[in-house]
């Protein structure tokens, strides 16, 4: 199979791929998508024998990790012809767009999964659920409190009052997308050519929004922020209002939320469903330009060396070394190093000593880019047997574990893109 961009002659491929998988080119977010937000020159095409066997779109986005900004593909669209399927060629597809990423630049992609046991011998790890919460409007107004104000946004020229609700909803969170005017407004464009958007106030202004649709007698609202706790019960009786329209609200809310604690009679258990909703995969495709240059808290100095096991792109298996100093990490992959050292104590059988760090740990990608994103932290992952020590000092154990949680803690993450 042969993988390359695709080109403006390609489109109409593209297209009935996307038609004969996803939506119908009548569907209105079909033809949004297709005249506002596609481009060949993002999306990656597997061809066999002259035809357009499967692709994928790569989507481009910044996130923030640990404070700094990461430029990403979001990879949207994976699809196969039925002709061409059971043949490997998505998997080869997805190989082949790993590597353009590392290529430009981007050392992490995201993925939200139709089925995540396809993807995560790929080597992705989530990195960030959702709270999925369910209430009749009855019982949703029992937890709610009227907002000041609410009304609903026509036009993308509102984005400033959203953006100012999410800024303040993201803050001390990690994982999310950076936002600006234009995505702002692409964002907007793309839920109201389906859906509505609610914006509610408070006595300090714009408290909370929700992007919302109806499926039959089910509001489903894809994506609620809010500035305040204020905003937050606002838009619990926004959908409360709708009693006698729908039946069931479905809204979701991020996985470190813990407001269930204080709803009236412990609504967690009586009138509000709660579960967990697995969203957003991640992979690293260059681990040294992931973790070279990432904050870490001033004062943590030390070097951990791990071995990464990577089965997928077995090119990036190997010792890497996370130096920590100065409030940043520097990283390097030294198995080229390593490799001589052992040779050369092979024939020689003289200790080279510790300039070049032994691995204390082995670890597979999907938990490397868990620990990168800080879903999970060094010991948690040890834990879970998802790394292993190759180390038998305890004392050096402790000393990992103490500078790993010191290095890469544990992180906030929410993010809330669907296209």
């Amino acid at each position: 199979m042969l993988t390359r961009k695709a080109t403006e002659a390609d489109e109409r491929e593209v297209k009935g791929l996307w038609g004969y998988c996803f939506e119908k080119p009548s569907d209105p977010f079909f033809q949004w998508y297709f005249e506002n937000v596609y481009s060949p020159e993002t999306v990656l095409v597997g061809e066999e024998k002259g035809q357009i066997a499967c692709d994928l779109h790569r989507r481009p986005y910044t996130i923030n990790v640990r404070g700094e900004r990461l430029p990403v593909d979001y990879i949207v669209g994976v699809a196969t012809h039925p002709a061409a399927r059971g043949k490997g060629f998505a998997s080869e597809l997805l190989r082949g767009a790993f590597h353009m990423a590392a290529s430009e630049g981007k050392p992490f992609v995201t993925l939200m999964p139709s089925a995540a046991s396809y993807y995560l011998p790929m080597g992705f790890g989530f990195y960030c659920h959702q709270w999925e919460r369910r209430a009749s409007p009855e019982e949703l107004a029992k937890i709610s409190r009227k907002a000041l104000s609410c009304r609903t946004i026509s036009s993308e020229e509102d984005w400033r009052e959203l953006a100012s609700i999410y800024d303040a909803y993201t803050d001390g969170r990690n994982g999310y997308t950076l936002r600006d005017e234009v995505s702002w407004k692409s964002h907007i464009q793309g839920q109201l050519v389906e859906g509505y958007i609610a914006l509610v106030y408070d006595e300090r202004g714009p408290s909370g929004y929700l992007f919302y649709t109806f499926d039959d007698r089910t509001l489903i609202a894809t994506e609620m922020a809010f500035a305040r706790e204020s905003g937050r019960r606002g838009l619990y009786a926004y959908m409360a209002g709708h009693r006698g329209s729908v039946d069931t609200c479905v809204w979701y809310e991020p996985i470190d939320d813990m407001s269930w604690m204080y709803w009236n009679d412990g609504a967690e258990h009586t009138y509000i469903s709660n579960k967990t909703f697995p969203y957003m995969l991640g992979r690293l495709t260059d681990p040294v330009t992931a973790f070279d240059g990432l904050p870490c808290p001033e004062g943590v100095e030390g070097e951990i060396a791990f071995q990464l096991a990577d089965s997928f792109l077995p090119e990036n298996s190997g010792i890497y070394v996370l130096r920590a100093g100065n409030g940043h990490i520097s990283a390097l992959k030294t198995d080229v190093f390593y490799d001589l050292k052992l040779h050369i104590e092979d024939i020689s059988g003289v200790p080279m000593g510790s300039a070049i760090p032994e691995p204390a740990f082995c670890i597979g990608a999907g938990a490397l880019a868990q620990l990168f994103m800080g879903s999970a932290d060094l010991s948690d992952l040890l834990r879970l047997e998802k790394a292993r020590w190759l180390t038998k000092n305890e004392a050096g154990r402790s000393r990992t574990l103490a500078l790993g949680k010191a290095m890469l803690p544990k992180e906030k993450n929410w993010i809330n893109e669907w296209f």
